[in-house]
Order: structure tokens, then sequence, then C-alpha cells
């Protein structure tokens, strides 16, 4: 069975139920990381100071982890990879044991599925709202080439809005 770490993007709140479908009858095991979406907007909004907009950000992932748990997910506060099917990862207790990465917009829920991915020794599909790669800044955030790098991560973009995206991309892996 392939193993995937899949990042879900924030801007997908009204496609993730799709998505996770797709997902499913795809018939790999994966576990879900969330974005954050319109909880990190607003923490962005905010103006804090990089520590304090970082944990906010982190509890930003897993109020969406929660909404995506509502179409019938399992969800996992550690970063193992489900024997079968989705698990939908909370991040927070991880990342306040393992705090690897940089506190700063720079680094996004994008890095921090790469981060886990490479943890976790298993390839990345980064679900996105539209078509890209990992040249484009405008779709993931500043440090992902960076810790690319420094990484032997497999990865793929999927555009969650495009009905077999997913699927296809899982293919490439």
């Amino acid at each position: 069975m392939k193993r995937v770490v899949v990042k879900i993007g924030g801007s997908l709140i009204d496609a993730a139920e799709g998505v996770l479908k797709e997902l499913l009858a795809s018939g790999v095991s994966a576990l879900v990381v969330p974005g954050g979406g319109i909880f990190a907007d607003s923490v962005r909004a905010a103006d804090l100071d990089d520590d304090s907009a970082h944990w906010q950000a982190i509890s930003s992932m897993n109020r969406y982890g929660r909404f995506l748990s509502t179409f019938g997910f399992p969800v996992t506060e550690t970063l193992s990879m489900p024997e079968s099917g989705i698990s939908i990862l909370l991040p927070e207790k991880v990342l306040r044991s393992a705090d690897p990465l940089p506190h700063s917009w720079d680094v996004t829920s994008d890095s921090l599925a790469l981060w886990m991915a490479g943890e976790l020794g298993v390839p990345l599909l980064l679900v996105k709202s539209r078509e890209g790669d990992a040249s484009d800044l405008e779709l993931v955030d500043a440090y992902f080439s960076t810790l690319s790098a420094s990484l032997d991560v497999p990865v793929c973009f999927a555009n969650g809005r495009s009905e077999g995206s997913v699927t296809r991309q899982l293919g490439t892996l």
C-alpha cells in the first residue's frame, strides 16, 4: 500500500470533502496535514510577533484539522502513518515537542508538511486551489525550496478544484 503525507490547503475549505473522498478512493495510506486557511488569516490580521503568530497559526491548523475530521475521518496527534486509510493530523502537540523550523510567515503549513514527510520517509502531495509547482512562490511559502533542498522527499502538487487531480498526482509518486 502506498503511504503518503497529504497537505490539504486551507483555501480548499469548500472543496475539502471531495478531496478527502478522492483520496480515500485512491486506496493509499495517508496522513493528512491541514493548512491554516481562514483560521490562519485571522492570525495574520492580528499582526503578532513571530513566536506568537507561529503558535497561533499552528493552532489554526488544528482547527482546520478538526473541520476535516467532520467528514468521518479519525484524528491523530502523533506523527505516524495510519496502517491503512486516512488520518487527520492535529499537529500542535507534535510541533510543540519538535520545533524544527523558523518562526516566521516564511514558513507555513507547506514547509511543516514537507518536514513531516521527511521525518516519516514518505512522499508529499500538496493539494492546492490551483495548478503549480514548488518554484511558484505564490503557491508555496518562501522557506519551502530551502527545506526541500535539504530533504530527499518526492513532492507533487494537485489541484483540489479539479476532479481527478489528486488521483493522477498520487500515481506519479
